[in-house]
């Protein structure tokens, strides 16, 4: 069932969770379990946010009371590491925001919690986003999962590998 769920994209995972056919638990599980099994080799998830599982269990929770939070209700998300994170270090990649933890969610992160979504953690990216392959001295180089030794590219690198690995739909 595992490669059923963390493959699956974000449209399919909303529908079959809005169907009841899969539960937002099983959903995050999944996906965070495939973290803890690739993304050491990979380095694409660089933070994981306490308390997804917890949300998790609220989302189905309300699809019992028969409540929805929007499109993706208990759909999981990443978010790259130049975004914005209320409580959640925010480095840009870069070793002059390696202790920044912002005060409030960028728009683009508010927008998928009201939406419904479920974040899970950060994803890595070159320094301020501006290389054509993820690599930064705060979190080091992540990798292609495809083909090791090759970078899944720039800016959104980390993103990349996380939602081909099967890491993240979103």
């Amino acid at each position: 069932m595992g490669e059923e769920i963390y493959y699956a994209d974000a449209a399919e995972l909303a529908e079959k969770i809005r169907s009841k056919a899969l539960s937002p638990v099983d959903v995050v599980q999944a996906h965070l379990e495939r973290i803890e099994e690739v993304n050491p080799k990979l380095n694409a998830v660089v933070a994981l946010v306490d308390g997804a599982m917890e949300r998790a269990r609220e989302a189905e929770e309300a699809l019992a009371r028969g409540e929805s939070w929007g499109p993706l209700h208990g759909v999981p998300f990443t978010i790259k590491d130049c975004l914005d994170t209320r409580g959640i270090r925010t480095t840009r990649g870069s070793l002059l925001f390696e202790d920044h933890v912002p005060a409030a969610d960028a728009t683009a992160v508010t927008r998928m919690k009201q939406a419904g979504g479920i974040m899970l953690g950060k994803t890595n990216m070159p320094e301020f986003a501006l290389w054509w392959e993820t690599d930064n001295r705060v979190f080091g180089r992540t990798e292609n999962p495809w083909k090791e030794g090759r970078t899944p590219g720039g800016s959104s690198g980390g993103e990349a590998a996380a939602i081909a690995s099967g890491m993240s739909p979103l």
